[in-house]
């Protein structure tokens, strides 16, 4: 997930053109591989189609905004945002589970956001990065809601039953707003870098992220990928020459201190539930 922002600043185009052309390939791919693996998608019930289209449309809405965060601001920026989106789980999933959230997590979330105010120079509008934290945090709460929604549609279908399905919808919302697609997908060098975003850092990549949802809750999947932030800030830097500032690698920290927190408490509370 970390490289995956480089296509952001590497496309010369709208967040919401990339997004489209990404999801559009990422169709055809998965697609192909279903027909291959002569897999068919047969819905429980109608209202399941209708659920997991409406998922597919938060998933893709967080793209264009997690792409949106970074293009006005920096890779390290929209990463870092985007990447509380464990903390938010924390908050959200009790809600759709029927269970509390504890303090701890309240906790954690709050120490994030102090995190973020180490990453933003100015609460102004005006100023990019402070625009790039905030579509940052859009992101990752519709994120936190898409991973949820998923899980609990992952015990009666497929990984990539689910994910094609997804797809499909953030298609068909996402092209009436793809300015100049047609010019991207004629040019072979963004052609290439469409085809290397669909195929191994969508279709390969979320197939692995929603299987990973049956074994783990979504808040310990979620801060395992913590790691992204760090490796996609360095390629940023290798390729790009995007240097973070010294307040972004503080306040990053914090975050990621947060994440890593949570999955101790996964953790902790697991053995218990085990051992009793």
């Amino acid at each position: 997930m970390g490289n995956v922002t480089l296509f952001a600043k590497l496309l010369p185009f709208p967040a919401s053109t990339i997004i489209s052309g990404r999801a559009i390939f990422s169709v055809i791919i998965l697609a192909a591989f279903l027909l291959l693996r002569k897999k068919e998608i047969r819905f429980q019930k109608p209202s399941d189609a209708f659920k997991i289209f409406g998922i597919g449309i938060l998933f893709g809405v967080h793209w264009v905004t997690y792409f949106h965060s970074i293009q006005v601001s920096t890779v390290a920026i929209g990463m870092l945002s985007l990447f509380t989106y464990p903390m938010f789980t924390a908050i959200l999933e009790p809600m759709f589970t029927g269970t509390k959230a504890d303090r701890y997590s309240i906790f954690l979330i709050l120490f994030s956001f102090c995190g973020l105010f180490f990453i933003v120079p100015e609460f102004d509008w005006n100023n990019s990065q402070f625009q790039g934290v905030v579509w940052g945090l859009i992101s990752a709460v519709l994120y936190s809601l898409r991973n949820i929604l998923t899980k609990q549609m992952h015990t009666h279908y497929s990984s990539s039953s689910l994910l094609f399905i997804q797809l499909i919808a953030t298609s068909l919302i996402l092209l009436p707003f793809a300015d100049g697609l047609i010019d991207m997908i004629s040019e072979p060098k963004y052609l290439l870098y469409q085809v290397l975003l669909a195929g191994i850092f969508t279709s390969l990549a979320h197939t692995m992220w929603i299987r990973s949802f049956s074994a783990l809750s979504v808040t310990t999947a979620g801060v395992f990928s913590t790691l992204s932030p760090l490796y996609g800030s360095f390629a940023a830097w290798l390729i790009l020459g995007e240097l973070p500032p010294e307040r972004i690698w503080l306040g990053g920290g914090m975050i990621l201190f947060s994440a890593i927190m949570e999955v101790v408490r996964q953790s902790s509370w697991k053995q218990a539930e085990e051992a009793s």
